[in-house]
């Protein structure tokens, strides 16, 4: 190949198309390369992790953006046929769409997990707000993207919101369940009801720890490893009792004792105290939350006593209750103290008629 035939190769269109692609395949990766060098410098003095971890997120979205800028480029420097130019530049529009949607999507819940993590800042952004922030967040991006979608491929945006709202309406009203469980889902985040790892009692008598705030429902997980799955409509307007609440997550359990009248009271309240001092999964090193004995009442048949522990969990309540009754039974037992049952004394009376 001569000097003229290899100036009239270079200079034809294609192989100039071919040559800008080629130069925007590696003109991606030197952005890349440079852009994390510079960057990279001025995120190492920051103290947070997450502004690494955006700009690694976006990495890929830069360097595949700038080679479809120039498959942009060469599409119009090799001027083919409208329809043919129209297709090849609503793909390129569509895929950085694509690509930067869900580079858009990963980014905005790294900021908003950075907002929550600074404290006395945001206050509307917590630790708990974050799904629901996430969520608009998604949205909104969502909507910005198929906008920009129909407008690549020249479709009649206007056209399309207005049925959008007509469609809006019908979903409205065929979905209110799923409204409602949204709703309510976003009530609970930004309300602060519960939150992840709290062990709650429901009003209809489940007990579990909340493993997943969604914003359709709310997952427990129970004792019995079986998994509650409850709309969020019903966790919003249920009698719920947290029993992770309060300033520390242990919680005060009731054991109820009867014994005969003529007991000494001052020595079962010594017994009653021994056993909770020797129960395993009973709180007895605080002075606060110290176990306590209270002489209740004086019933029909039985003088009436609370024995009060507190326990570190929960879900411990089962088991230290087990421990408890049994100790109990078997120290009243042991030091002669009768515990009485209801009875009942029938007379008859004989007819001598």
């Amino acid at each position: 190949m001569n000097w003229t035939e290899f100036q009239s190769w270079v200079t034809h269109p294609i192989v100039q198309s071919i040559l800008i692609v080629i130069l925007g395949y590696f003109g991606g990766l030197a952005v890349d390369w440079f852009g994390v060098r510079v960057l990279g410098r001025m995120t190492a003095k920051t103290k947070t992790e997450y502004d690494d971890q955006i700009i690694e997120e976006c990495r890929p979205s830069v360097r595949t953006s700038v080679f479809l800028g120039c498959m942009w480029f060469a599409i119009s420097f090799n001027d083919p046929l409208p329809q043919i130019a129209f297709f090849l530049k609503a793909m390129i529009s569509s895929w950085a769409l694509l690509i930067w949607t869900k580079t858009f999507f990963r980014v905005s819940s790294l900021v908003t997990q950075w907002l929550a993590s600074i404290e006395d800042r945001f206050t509307a952004v917590t630790r708990r707000t974050v799904p629901a922030w996430e969520m608009t967040l998604h949205l909104v991006v969502s909507i910005i993207a198929a906008y920009f979608f129909f407008l690549s491929w020249h479709f009649d945006v206007t056209g399309w919101l207005a049925s959008a709202g007509i469609i809006g309406v019908a979903v409205g009203f065929g979905a209110k369940d799923t409204m409602a469980n949204l709703f309510a889902g976003v009530g609970i985040l930004a309300d602060n009801t519960y939150k992840l790892g709290d062990f709650l009692l429901l009003n209809s008598g489940e007990r579990g720890r909340v493993t997943d705030i969604g914003l359709r429902s709310t997952r427990l997980l129970t004792q019995d490893e079986m998994e509650i799955i409850v709309p969020n409509s019903a966790m919003a307007t249920a009698k719920i009792i947290n029993e992770s609440g309060g300033p520390r997550e242990c919680e005060r359990i009731h054991i109820n004792v009867g014994v005969a009248y003529g007991s000494d009271v001052d020595e079962v309240r010594e017994v009653l105290l021994g056993v909770a001092h020797g129960t395993e999964g009973v709180i007895t090193d605080d002075s606060i939350r110290k176990p306590a004995v209270m002489f209740a009442e004086m019933g029909d048949s039985a003088l009436l006593f609370k024995l009060l522990c507190f326990i570190e969990l929960p879900e411990d309540q089962p088991a230290v209750i087990d421990r408890l009754n049994t100790g109990t039974y078997k120290a009243l037992n042991a030091a002669g103290i009768v515990i009485p049952f209801p009875q009942r004394d029938v007379h008859l009376i004989q007819d001598r008629g």
